[in-house]
């Protein structure tokens, strides 16, 4: 558990560039293209992640906005939604919607 938490904290103040273009909505999910060939359906947050990754602002600051704007019964875990956040990021970069920004 100990590594897990200095992964997250190292990667924390990386900043992403989103890749593609947004074609619009279907199904409750947001279309973004890379080209014709690679075109995906991102889920609501999956979408607010890529599209906040504006080359300039931090996973962590991205991750820190999701959980102001979480209303929950019970407390969340921070590391667990850094986690998260970084995650998506990592699932983002594979499929080249985003670039890590060399800012």
């Amino acid at each position: 558990m100990k590594n897990m938490a200095k992964d997250i904290s190292s990667r924390l103040y990386e900043v992403y560039k989103k890749k593609g273009t947004e074609l619009g909505v279907q199904e409750g999910h947001y279309i973004v293209a890379l080209d014709e060939e690679n075109v995906y359906a991102l889920s609501p947050i999956v979408y607010y992640i890529w599209s906040k990754c504006d080359g300039e602002t931090s996973v962590k600051n991205i991750a820190d906005e999701i959980l102001k704007n979480v209303e929950s019964e019970e407390e969340i875990d921070v590391d667990t939604i850094y986690a998260a956040v970084i995650d998506v990021i990592d699932r983002l970069l594979e499929v080249k919607l985003l670039e890590k920004s060399r800012a």
